[in-house]
Formats: structure tokens, sequence, C-alpha cells
């Protein structure tokens, strides 16, 4: 066995043309729904030589599952859409995005289809 399995449940999830803020509630959901063994493994990201110029928010969710439903409430309101790029195996990055859509108004604006992984491009936006 070749451990395929546990990566394939793996999912990335990349947010940027957003506020700490933004990023904040979407992963503050994720964690909820999703909770995660070790400590949060986010990380904000500015391209070298950008100046103050675009942060990607990054973090790493193991699926297993559909996810626990976030009380009602608890989902956090987003100030303006956010751009989400999530990669990972194709029924992980399936159930984070229906996840993704029970949540927040989602819309599919993109995606690439490998051997085992996909990527996926979302716009999140309040319901």
């Amino acid at each position: 066995m070749n451990g395929t399995g546990l990566s394939s449940a793996q999912v990335t999830v990349e947010l940027s043309d957003c506020s700490a803020q933004d990023a904040a509630a979407v992963f503050d959901v994720l964690r909820t729904a999703f909770p995660q063994d070790a400590a949060a493994d986010g990380a904000a990201v500015s391209p070298p030589g950008a100046g103050g110029g675009a942060t990607v928010w990054t973090e790493t969710f193991a699926i297993s599952g559909a996810g626990r439903a976030v009380p009602s409430g608890a989902a956090g309101t987003l100030t303006r859409p956010v751009s989400a790029d999530v990669q990972g195996g194709y029924l992980a990055v399936d159930q984070l995005r229906a996840f993704l859509a029970s949540v927040f108004a989602v819309s599919g604006e993109g995606a690439a289809f490998g051997d085992q992984e996909k990527d996926v491009h979302l716009c999140l936006a309040n319901r």
C-alpha cells in the first residue's frame, strides 16, 4: 500500500482577494466542520517582491466524510466575495465544495483535472 488514500483526503485551500477577517471567517467554518488533530497549519503568503501586493491565505484540511454541520449563526459573514482555490483528491474536493455550498453562495469559475487530484477555483459570497 502506498498511502495515497490518506493523501487524497488532504485538501489545500488557498484564499485570495480578501482581508484577514474574511479568510478567518472561511477557515473558522472549515475548522468547525473538519476538526484537525494537530494545530492548524494556516499561513499567509505574499509573493516575493510583492511590496504590499496580494496576500494568499493557505490551510490544509483532512477531509473525512461530508463535514460536521456548522451551528446556525456560526457561519462568518464575508465583507466581499472571496476567491478560493481548492486542490486535492477528487472525492475530498467534492466533499469540501459541497460543504462550502451549504454555508456560502458558491460559484465555480474553473477546474483542472489531473490523474489523482483536481484543482477547483471557486468564488465564495454571503448567502
